[in-house]
């Protein structure tokens, strides 16, 4: 499913069985071009390559594009803020490089540098770290013995960054269901690799998604380039992908994060074992730090829900300013529906209702007010 940490991104999801992605979909096969040409493999067999590639090893340089029908907003508003309304709308619109770092499972690292700073997320097994140069915040969480999938998932202040193609695969191949239409498209170059192309196509009335172009390298199975595609929209709304890219191991010192002696730190209370403190399905509730998690409808057209957690503000606010700084930002991009306020773009949708709660999903906004509006099961 699509989803965003916080407001407004998407978040990691543990990459499904082949078998799944396999059961009733449509999977014809195209041609490979002549320009590159791997030997034959069907869609199932490039997805299990995806499935396969978790303890790769690589660094490289990352860009994201983004391109959602977002209104152009005033300069200096998008950034230097530093609330997580702002940086969410950052992240969304624009262009935007990193450069990323995974030694398998346990270890990785993504690291921003824009304007002369420079933003980072590190994990080092079971420390998970987050620093803002410019505002000179670090966040720590030490994670609880669970598995190594579910580790970047937990939600650290600080953290929306570019994620890797991995990730936004990760994230789109949650969303694949029986009325997904799975085909092989031309063999590729990416970044110096070659690669196989799998094309994704929802047949879900519902969704905002056209359809996904994932780009998968040829030797190790790492997605290289994930590009999604709104419906009616000529230009991609999101792509991500490699520039460079090298599959030898990062030396250690690279996942080794101390942080400065001028910055503030902050330790992040962690979630009990087997709990992930959100309250989606296999989690055991809300923590008392953060949101309960659930998730209405399922597949390209799900829509997640985040509750406040109790005697805790509202997502991207403060006991001082409800708005978390963001009030005059968010009214250049909300516009007022049933019960709150709402986002709207080409391939995705945010509800901040008025009691708190944030909806975010890859359909419109009537949708999430619809959603908002449902009993609770």
């Amino acid at each position: 499913m699509i989803t965003m940490k916080k407001s407004a991104r998407w978040i990691p999801a543990a990459a499904i069985p082949v078998a799944v992605i396999a059961a009733g979909i449509v999977v014809p096969s195209v041609a490979a071009n002549a320009e590159v040409d791997l030997p034959d493999k069907t869609p199932q067999q490039v997805l299990a390559l995806v499935a396969g590639s978790s303890d790769a090893a690589f660094s490289g340089t990352v860009e994201q594009t983004s391109d959602l029908g977002l209104p152009d907003l005033p300069a200096g508003m998008s950034s230097g803020s530093g609330d997580s309304s702002s940086q969410a709308l950052e992240m969304l619109t624009g262009d935007h490089t990193a450069q990323v770092f995974a030694d398998g499972a346990t270890k990785q690292r993504v690291q921003v540098v824009e304007d002369l700073a420079e933003r980072n997320v590190i994990r080092d097994g079971s420390d998970v770290w987050t620093y803002d140069s410019s505002s000179k915040e670090a966040t720590h969480l030490t994670l609880p013995d669970r598995s190594a999938s579910d580790a970047l998932e937990t939600s650290v202040d600080g953290a929306d960054l570019p994620q890797t193609p991995g990730e936004l695969a990760d994230a789109v191949l949650d969303a694949v269901d029986d009325s997904t239409t799975v085909t092989s498209s031309d063999d590729v170059s990416v970044a110096g690799r070659d690669a196989y192309e799998v094309v994704l196509s929802p047949d879900d009335a519902e969704t905002l998604v056209g359809r996904v172009v994932l780009t998968v390298d040829a030797e190790t199975g790492v997605p290289l380039k994930v590009v999604v595609e709104a419906r009616g929209q000529s230009e991609p709304a999101i792509s991500v992908g490699f520039t460079s890219v090298s599959f030898d191991a990062p030396d250690a010192s690279v996942f080794a994060f101390a942080p400065p002696a001028d910055a503030t730190v902050t330790e992040v209370d962690k979630p009990a074992d087997g709990a992930h403190g959100d309250g989606a399905p296999g989690h055991e509730g809300a923590s008392t730090e953060h949101p309960a998690r659930t998730v209405i409808g399922s597949g390209w057209s799900a829509v997640v829900g985040l509750t406040p957690a109790k005697g805790t503000a509202p997502a991207g606010s403060s006991a001082s300013d409800p708005t978390g700084g963001s009030a005059a930002l968010l009214d250049q991009v909300m516009t007022p529906v049933d019960g709150g306020r709402a986002l709207q773009t080409s391939l995705v949708s945010v509800l901040l209702t008025d009691d708190g709660r944030v909806f975010v999903g890859a359909v419109d906004a009537d949708a999430l007010v619809a959603a908002a509006s449902a009993p609770a099961e």
